[in-house]
């Protein structure tokens, strides 16, 4: 019964009119074809992704409460959920360790948002509701902070999503009302440079959040409110483009919370909207989907955060299952 009750309150997915129903009407009319006319072409199946999952609700070790972050360092899994857990588990999905973000004030969980594995082995996670970044050893120790509240160089409204470039930079989501910005730092966490505007145009966010860097070294940013992936010069922050618009067709998004990229430039995008998964080529041209809402296996219920291993093994985070999800196109 609490399942039932989470999620999915204002999706339409599973109203009459949402994507099963359309799904099944359209398998409905291909029927004569199928029965009455032997000589119709039949159109090669595309062979069945195979996923994998762990994890379910709890408070245990191996439990999550709304698994919301995700990161991979191709040995590793590191997952940050509602309750502030940071969790390590194996890439075939063992349970390793768990440790406990600080929380906001009274006792009051706050759950980060972004999660990255960085070069030099340690673990940066966005304290959202707190305004900093934490830098963490993968053993859970806590080595140092950056950022505070604010709108100045160097700080924060609310900091979502996280990524690093081959150079060392640390790249940076925040936003707050009527005030989004993308903010570039060093690894030690010294502010270099801000990107800001909130609204549709070139450059301009409408919260953005999930961050990946490109093949050719662009900063991909899942601009969730505009339902588009901006591609910005990562030095000038220079608009150089958009992934998609708004909608449910392959090839456009809703709401994509979630961006990444694999070791051959391809480029994924999650959606918390369309329950999905998208792969785009590295030149952002759409290439196949994975998913559907749902309980079952390969269906998510609002999934917020999404990690590719450079052989393209996709993790998802699958918030509102509590669980992970892992599968390769």
């Amino acid at each position: 019964m609490r399942n039932a009750q989470r999620g999915f309150k204002s999706q339409q997915v599973f109203t009459k009119n949402g994507f099963k129903t359309s799904r099944l009407s359209f398998s409905l009319l291909l029927l004569p074809c199928a029965s009455l006319l032997s000589s119709c072409a039949k159109t090669p199946e595309k062979p069945a992704i195979a996923f994998e999952s762990w994890g379910k609700f709890g408070h245990l070790p191996g439990q999550f409460k709304g698994p919301r972050a995700i990161a991979t360092d191709e040995k590793q899994v590191f997952v940050a959920d509602r309750a502030s857990r940071i969790s390590v588990w194996t890439t075939g999905g063992k349970f390793l360790r768990r440790w406990e973000a600080p929380v906001k004030r009274n006792g009051a969980f706050e759950g980060p948002e972004g999660i990255a594995a960085l070069r030099n082995g340690d673990l940066a996670v966005t304290n959202t509701h707190s305004s900093r970044v934490l830098i963490y050893s993968k053993t859970g120790k806590l080595k140092s902070t950056f950022g505070s509240y604010g709108y100045e160089k160097g700080q924060f409204l609310l900091v979502t999503g996280i990524t690093q470039d081959a150079q060392g930079f640390i790249y940076c989501a925040d936003y707050g009302g009527r005030f989004d910005r993308i903010s570039k730092w060093t690894s030690d966490g010294k502010w270099v440079a801000q990107w800001q505007g909130h609204g549709s145009a070139p450059r301009h966010f409408r919260r953005p959040c999930g961050l990946a860097i490109s093949k050719n070294g662009d900063l991909l940013v899942a601009d969730i409110g505009n339902h588009r992936v901006q591609i910005l010069d990562r030095h000038t922050g220079k608009f150089k483009g958009q992934i998609a618009s708004r909608g449910t067709q392959n090839g456009q998004l809703t709401y994509p919370y979630g961006v990444a990229t694999d070791g051959a430039g391809q480029i994924y995008t999650l959606e918390y909207g369309t329950h999905r998964v998208q792969k785009w080529d590295k030149n952002g041209k759409w290439l196949a989907s994975a998913g559907a809402p749902g309980r079952k296996k390969g269906e998510f219920a609002n999934p917020w955060g999404i990690a590719v291993s450079r052989d393209g093994w996709v993790f998802v985070a699958d918030t509102n299952n509590d669980r992970i999800q892992k599968f390769r196109f």
